[in-house]
């Protein structure tokens, strides 16, 4: 049965006619490249009961799509039949919008694993004939130095900056890059020192400069791990010159505040949760222990739960 959340009656009438295996078998024949054709077993083909088009397509364009196999390896057909009669010159795009929209969904299914192929068709039964835009993806872009060309016929571009020498990342003028390679390390400190070192030679009088200084400073601080800030902020600070000091400074100590705060912060929440285990014990209900403590249903129930198990 066609699919009842098909409205355009053209849609509806290809979609019925797909569920039919000699049907699909004739038109896949007469339109799959000799390649696909010649690996594909026509016994394997299903025809899979859901759409792969989002939201943002359904106004152009349903679909039907088959499970297969290629070469005995699993592989999809999708036919995308276009609702507009108008032809669209970004038509590849939406193609390709469609397309990854499809292998993400199978990505989900089978995290981890490589992706099946995927050939698509799209079913075009418009008013203007022969087809008046180019079916090429790179005919989408307005690319005098064909750049796209390389975009989609390379390797990705990836800077992977573990295999960066420090050196290399410092003669940049933002030196985020090097502090994201150290973020992990046990202690960041002498890596922070090299990276504050290096801030020396940025026009620090700039409000932009000031404002990247204030970023990077924080993550360091906030997301590395610095073992020991006091003998961070009592003997390093001095290698410093002095606006950058003064900035770094500054955050260690509200770092320092900070870590002092969550220090008397678990004091205090391990002193609730003593008088909580006490109240627990002589059999006090956990609607009053909360209330009286403020600790959280799931925090006594947790607690009730060690006491079960130190039983």
């Amino acid at each position: 049965m066609a699919d009842p959340k098909i409205v355009n009656p053209h849609d509806s009438f290809f979609h019925a006619a797909m569920e039919h295996p000699p049907v699909a078998i004739d038109f896949l024949n007469h339109h799959l490249p000799e390649k696909i054709r010649q690996g594909l077993d026509v016994e394997s083909l299903r025809l899979l009961p859901t759409t792969y088009v989002d939201t943002n397509l359904r106004n152009r364009f349903s679909d039907v799509v088959f499970h297969c196999k290629l070469a005995d390896k699993p592989a999809y057909i999708g036919i995308l039949v276009e609702h507009q009669s108008k032809p669209d010159k970004l038509l590849q795009l939406r193609v390709m919008q469609y397309l990854f929209g499809l292998l993400n969904s199978i990505n989900r299914r089978q995290p981890g694993q490589l992706l099946p192929a995927v050939y698509t068709l799209v079913f075009y039964h418009g008013k203007e004939t022969p087809y008046p835009y180019s079916l090429n993806l790179l005919d989408c872009f307005d690319d005098p130095l064909n750049i796209m060309d390389d975009v989609f016929q390379r390797p990705l571009s990836l800077i992977d900056v573990n295999q960066l020498s420090d050196e290399e990342l410092l003669q940049q003028k933002w030196v985020g890059p090097v502090s994201m390679k150290h973020i992990r390390a046990e202690n960041i400190t002498p890596y922070a020192m090299a990276i504050f070192e290096a801030l020396t030679r940025w026009p620090l009088d700039h409000p932009e400069t000031v404002e990247l200084l204030k970023l990077l400073l924080n993550y360091l601080f906030n997301v590395g791990n610095i073992s020991d800030v006091d003998a961070f902020i009592e003997v390093d600070m001095n290698r410093l010159s002095g606006p950058i000091r003064s900035e770094v400074m500054t955050i260690a100590e509200k770092l320092r505040e900070k870590g002092m705060q969550e220090g008397e912060r678990k004091g205090e929440q391990k002193g609730l949760e003593k008088a909580a285990l006490m109240m627990l014990r002589e059999g006090v209900e956990m609607a009053f222990i909360a209330k009286v403590t403020s600790l959280s249903v799931a925090d006594i129930e947790r607690l009730q739960a060690s006491l079960e198990v130190r039983d």
